[in-house]
């Protein structure tokens, strides 16, 4: 597997990423609860995943906060 760096990444592809680090704790979340847990912060990978998602937000902040506006 090839390991891609964020900073590689388009703000399309920063976005795509984002959403589906979205669906990865919304599917975690689901089987969590099916499993009697409800406090999701205590688990190990969700918190990997809320980490993640951190990092993308804060990735596609940067890129589109560079964006040069002309008027």
């Amino acid at each position: 597997m090839n390991i891609v760096k964020m900073e590689d990444l388009n703000i399309a592809d920063l976005k795509a990423a984002y959403d589906f680090n979205a669906m990865e704790r919304k599917d975690l979340r689901k089987l969590l609860k099916s499993n009697g847990i409800k406090d999701f912060n205590a688990n190990a990978e969700y918190q990997d995943l809320m980490v993640i998602q951190e990092n993308l937000y804060n990735a596609l902040q940067d890129r589109i906060n560079a964006i040069e506006m002309t008027w």
